[in-house]
């Protein structure tokens, strides 16, 4: 019975899977903020039956943004192709370090993790096992609870893109103690055309990008200590404290892309450029590979394909790291050698 109640209110208040733009209707939009203020307060209503006024009330005490590192959270799978743009990229752009898990990789990923080891921190897990990607993230909140970190969960096809280049410690500093969660939107990258992989960096071989009024998801980044559960394949965490888009505005609970009424997200700055498609053949390597978050449901197909590979807008922007990413292996090499 609450199968088939779900399956009806998923009919009445979700859009079809291809339907990611979004219509003029008031009456929808205002729909959507009051089913999504329902969802935050069932989500206050769990945290305090779950943790209680008293937990939650020291961990909201302790949360400051003071000398808060960034820190970036992934788990991957033979990811050894593009691994190593993806750390020099984050690196350029001020992470201060890389939690990263292994799904049973048979590549050279681990290998360019212990190069990049030796000059910038990089917290490494073997984590075996299929669907392991929940696990992954609630286990890196639980070891960082008592550090001083914010985490931002990203898969190694998705890069933090500052808007306007701004400093993103800036940026974060900028957020009231008591924002647990920030939710910054996905740019989403199409195939450029490519059948066949290019060779060079991603951020110069996919250039191509979704147009403004195509409605995307989010990934966040959290306090690990105002953190409860991890939730929705790092796009969502079950948090106390104050949840807030990139630009600072309060949301009631995650933003779902397909439910009634939603809207494209601000990009003022911060937004995650996900390289969801890149050419079709990196595209059956990462069906082949499996979905880190339901092994069983792979939810990569071609149909999500034809969705996705978004080639709208020209935008040269992730192209700015390009020196610094230059001057970081030159210092490496330089060091590698002393």
């Amino acid at each position: 019975m609450k199968k088939i109640l779900k399956n009806i209110l998923k009919i009445i208040l979700f859009k079809k899977q291809g339907d990611r733009y979004s219509d003029n209707s008031q009456t929808k939009k205002m729909a959507n903020k009051f089913l999504s203020f329902c969802m935050g307060i069932i989500l206050v209503i769990q945290n305090y039956l779950t943790w209680g006024p008293r937990k939650i009330y020291q961990a909201k005490n302790i949360a400051k943004n003071k000398n808060r590192k960034l820190y970036i959270l992934a788990i991957m799978k033979n990811e050894d192709r593009y691994l190593d743009e993806w750390l020099y990229y984050h690196r350029a752009i001020g992470a201060d370090g890389f939690i990263i898990y292994d799904n049973e990789s048979t590549d050279n990923s681990k290998s360019i993790i212990e190069r990049h080891s030796k000059f910038v921190d990089i917290d490494y897990t073997y984590f075996p096992g299929k669907s392991k990607q929940t696990a992954a993230y609630q286990d890196a909140i639980e070891r960082y609870r008592e550090k001083n970190v914010w985490i931002l969960t990203i898969d190694i096809d998705e890069f933090l893109r500052p808007v306007n280049k701004i400093d993103v410690k800036k940026w974060l500093f900028s957020f009231a103690p008591n924002v647990s969660q920030i939710l910054i939107p996905w740019t989403i990258y199409g195939s450029s055309g490519h059948k066949k992989r290019p060779i060079g960096s991603v951020i110069n071989n996919y250039q191509y990008h979704s147009g403004p009024d195509f409605i995307t998801e989010y990934k966040s980044i959290v306090k690990p200590e105002l953190v409860r559960k991890a939730f929705m394949g790092g796009h969502f965490y079950k948090a106390i404290g104050k949840i807030v888009n990139e630009s600072g505005k309060k949301l009631w609970y995650y933003p779902y892309v397909l439910l009634l009424g939603s809207r494209p997200s601000s990009k003022n700055f911060m937004a995650v450029n996900h390289y969801y498609c890149k050419s079709m053949q990196d595209f059956n390597d990462k069906i082949s590979r499996g979905d880190a978050f339901n092994y069983e449901n792979n939810l990569r197909d071609f149909t999500e394909f034809k969705i996705q590979d978004k080639n709208e807008v020209l935008d040269h922007e992730a192209q700015y790291y390009l020196q610094e990413i230059c001057r970081l292996k030159q210092l490496d090499e330089k060091n590698c050698k002393s």
